[in-house]
């Protein structure tokens, strides 16, 4: 009997052939054989370019490396960068040698970097000159940490543990291609491939574990998906990507270019002309972009100035994409295929995606992709049938193993039946397509970053002016949402927003800034059981900035 026999209201996505049964390293390695010279990575910026056999070459330099320095299979390799054309060589070579990739946001503090260095354990961390010294700040509290290494040609620092990434791959570009080297066998569903960083609801960012397995399932997905992404025979068809390769969005989509063999155009961080500027330049094809960025596409007065006829298809991720904005891109650039999908880091990839051949529903997030199952919950945990909204839940072979270090998290997202609970509201139509009404119950989308108010509320609570507080987004047409800071001051004291807002940016990175204000009140709303009451906050809000 199916699941849909046993539960009318699970929509089954279509049938998946698994045809995958290796470690990424050996479906990979003669992938990128058969890629030979193509053009794998261009930087937006310099127009310098690495082909598909230089990346590989340096992969399998970099994988020897590791051996020679006992970074073997389950031992971590973490970057700590910007988007660079450097980056993804230790993902590959991770790949090859069974050893997990770890990606940090070259904007945390130290504080950050601490919590996510104690979930990874890495053995190197490779950097940027950008990264390089607040790392070497740490390295003393991580004996674990064997090397850093540095990326680029300024060797910043004589410390005994940095080593020059271009003096690991000395001439590897001018030898001949090591036709013997083979991959490192691991067990695909068991062995860890990555770990990426999702902002759970109840505190610090927690370390998602993909397998190889999660990751060669996501090629065979986008295969049926995205076929004219993945399958068409034309050399210049462009992605490219401005989101950083450190968040599982742009992770991915990094790892799907290998596949496809063809051109990916990396931006280091989004400005208007520079974006724009590299879409006429490359002739640019496809965008998956997050909505800030869509939102930049419709409104922003530079587009004119430019010809974007290169473009055929936009694809939404990261947060959700409003029906009306959808509808106005569609419009003003003539794109053929405009879409949006739904996905978190725990599953991988997109579990909503528009079918094939489908323009989708505006404001939609697709139907259940192949090999995955859905079903939409009440409070209860019993499924509903369309048009009714709830919790969205998935099952199948997208979804990722846990949370590295906290079975407790694991368990409470993850449940005993293989079923990971998002937390998500969202209904489906009598055509299964699914909509989402209501984000993350917590989370704070900001520019398709998460921002848990848990994490922001930790670190306020322990300023000595600080009684009680609580934090919300407020909408914000151009970012999404915005963190506000509901504040209660202890007893006789004088704290004022400015100080509030300084103490978030000297112990947290960018996105979590306090773009929404500080407000302060005599308390905060809270349930019986001590629960903040967000809805009341976010109302509350509303009506003040009305009011300015």
């Amino acid at each position: 009997m199916t699941a849909h026999e046993m539960d009318p209201n699970i929509l089954v996505g279509p049938p998946l052939e698994q045809k995958i049964h290796v470690s990424l390293g050996e479906y990979l390695l003669p992938l990128m054989k058969s890629h030979k010279q193509n053009v794998i990575q261009v930087d937006g910026e310099t127009g310098e370019s690495l082909a598909a056999d230089t990346l590989l070459k340096r992969s399998i330099r970099l994988a020897k490396w590791f051996k020679h320095q006992g970074v073997s299979v389950g031992d971590c390799a973490a970057v700590n960068s910007e988007n660079r054309l450097e980056f993804f060589i230790v993902p590959l070579t991770g790949f090859l040698e069974g050893v997990i990739f770890t990606g940090f946001n070259p904007e945390y503090t130290p504080w950050e970097l601490r919590h996510v260095m104690d979930l990874s354990k890495p053995k190197v961390v490779f950097c940027s000159p950008r990264t390089v010294d607040k790392m070497l700040s740490l390295l003393h509290e991580y004996p674990c940490v064997k090397y850093l290494i540095l990326f680029g040609k300024e060797r910043r620092s004589h410390h005994p543990k940095v080593v020059m990434f271009n003096d690991i791959m000395r001439n590897a570009d001018t030898e001949e291609l090591d036709k013997a080297y083979k991959p490192v066998p691991v067990d695909p569903k068991e062995a860890v491939a990555t770990i990426l960083y999702s902002s759970g609801t109840t505190g610090m960012p927690k370390g998602v574990m993909g397998t190889h397995h999660n990751l060669t399932t996501v090629f065979e997905v986008i295969s049926t998906q995205m076929k004219d992404l993945m399958m068409n025979n034309d050399p210049s068809d462009a992605l490219l990507v401005v989101i950083p390769i450190f968040h599982a969005f742009g992770f991915i989509l990094m790892y799907i270019n290998l596949i496809r063999g063809k051109s990916i155009v990396l931006l280091d961080k989004f400005q208007p002309r520079v974006f724009l500027e590299a879409i006429v330049k490359y002739r640019v094809t496809r965008l998956l972009v997050p909505p800030p960025l869509v939102l930049f596409l419709v409104k922003h007065p530079l587009v004119k100035e430019y010809n974007l006829s290169s473009l055929k298809e936009v694809r939404s991720g990261a947060a959700p994409l409003g029906a009306k904005i959808q509808k106005e891109l569609k419009e003003k650039l003539h794109i053929q295929h405009i879409s949006q999908a739904y996905g978190m880091t725990e599953m991988t990839f997109a579990v909503l995606i528009s079918p094939p051949g489908a323009e989708g529903k505006i404001g939609s997030s697709g139907k259940v992709v192949p090999g995955m199952m859905a079903k939409v919950i009440d409070s209860q945990g019993r499924s509903l049938g369309k048009l009714q909204e709830g919790e969205l839940c998935f099952k199948g072979p997208l979804v990722v193993k846990g949370y590295v270090g906290d079975p407790e998290a694991t368990r409470n997202t993850i449940d005993k039946d293989g079923w990971i609970h998002t937390g998500d509201i969202g209904y489906y139509d009598e055509d299964g397509y699914f909509f989402i009404v209501d984000r993350q119950k917590e989370l704070i989308k900001y520019k398709g970053f998460q921002v848990a108010p848990a994490e922001l509320e930790a670190l306020l609570i322990s300023h000595p002016c600080v009684d009680d507080v609580a934090v919300t987004g407020v909408p914000d047409e151009a970012s999404g949402e915005l963190p506000l800071a509901f504040v209660v001051r202890k007893p006789g004291t004088k704290l004022t927003e400015r100080e509030v807002e300084k103490f978030v940016e000297d112990h947290l990175s960018p996105a979590k800034r306090l773009r929404g204000g500080v407000i302060f009140v005599d308390e905060i709303p809270r349930n019986p059981s001590g629960k903040i009451l967000r809805r009341v906050l976010k109302e509350r809000a509303k009506n003040l900035k009305s009011k300015l």
